[in-house]
């Protein structure tokens, strides 16, 4: 065996042990000197053990220094266990790992334990991510730049063409501008934000609704929000949250609409005395693109279980209770201050 470990455990039960786990092993001494590595890790490096055993682990582990070595391990305390993600490299060979050290001791002897596992195909598809992100805000920050340049031209005229007075028409086609105006908001919002929350802080359910419902065309639909409790949340997005709903239940709704607030045992709820929802397995609501109804966005609810999503919480969808029509969406796993 390519160590001089000793210890109460028979060493070949031990290296048996140590070899069948999957994960790169090493223990080195006080002095940071490998005293033992499995195959694995020895593999990992694309090296041998009999290169590795008897060399310091600064010589591997290049964020190291054998200056500091000593003062890094006098800062654990006996059985304390740390994590990193950090790079091992032999000859002209790089790997990120992720790594996880502990110090035991042996007989009274001090050793520090390591595992290694590659994390060169995670930390691939963290940059392709990242890429991919990078591209989406871009590819939105040029759609919403040249539809607003299209759209402030559209107001001009039309504000031109109310000179000489108002007429349906005039209204329908500015009806239509401010809903092009919003999908722009919303498209921005989705790709920019998706699934991110700034800091959570307990905040009023009551104050951020109807702050939400000042800032929507909501016509004759009235809002009532049964509660004054307040919830962990990060008020900006909630109050997103809040808009997204309103402005799809208002846009769904077919006459005088009536909107509810209200907690339940594990967070909240929002309904509606509309039409209802789609028969069925309803979970493609939120997908984006799909709204239910012609000319809807479907951006909206999108965004709605994407704030969710962020926070930790659960949406779904049901219907009224009774014999009630209308839209309830149901949001789980709050966390009440």
């Amino acid at each position: 065996m390519c160590s001089s470990y000793s210890g109460d455990l028979d060493p070949a039960v031990f290296e048996e042990m140590v070899e069948a786990v999957g994960v790169g092993v090493a223990i080195y001494d006080a002095e940071g000197v490998f005293r033992y590595v499995n195959a694995a890790y020895a593999d990992l490096l694309e090296t041998t053990r009999e290169d590795l055993v008897g060399r310091p682990v600064w010589a591997v582990a290049t964020e190291l220094e054998a200056d500091r070595f000593e003062d890094y391990w006098d800062s654990f305390s006996e059985g304390e266990t740390r994590t990193a993600d950090t790079e091992h490299a032999v000859g002209e060979l790089t790997v990120p790992v992720s790594t996880v050290t502990t110090r035991r001791r042996i007989d009274g002897t001090p050793y520090n334990f390591g595992t290694i596992r590659d994390r060169s195909e995670l930390r691939a598809r963290e940059r392709e991510l990242e890429e991919r992100n990078e591209r989406l805000d871009t590819f939105a920050g040029i759609v919403a730049h040249d539809l607003r340049n299209p759209l402030n031209v559209a107001h001009s005229y039309l504000e031109l063409l109310r000179a000489d007075g108002d007429s349906d028409e005039l209204e329908m086609i500015d009806s239509a501008l401010s809903r092009m105006e919003i999908l722009i908001e919303d498209l921005l919002t989705l790709a920019r934000e998706g699934d991110m929350v700034g800091e959570a802080e307990p905040v009023s359910l009551d104050a951020v609704a109807y702050d939400a419902w000042s800032t929507v065309e909501t016509g004759d639909a009235t809002l009532t929000v049964a509660t004054d409790r307040e919830i962990v949340a990060d008020p900006r997005r909630l109050r997103q949250l809040f808009e997204n709903l309103f402005r799809n239940s208002v846009e769904h709704g077919d006459g005088p609409l009536s909107i509810r607030v209200d907690t339940t045992d594990d967070g909240f709820v929002v309904a509606d005395d509309g039409p209802g929802l789609p028969d069925g397995d309803r979970d493609w609501l939120f997908e984006p693109g799909e709204s239910g109804e012609e000319g809807g966005s479907g951006i909206g609810l999108a965004i709605v279980a994407e704030i969710a999503k962020a926070h930790g919480w659960s949406v779904t969808t049901t219907d009224r209770d009774g014999d009630e029509t209308g839209a309830r969406f149901a949001f789980a796993g709050v966390e009440f201050a």
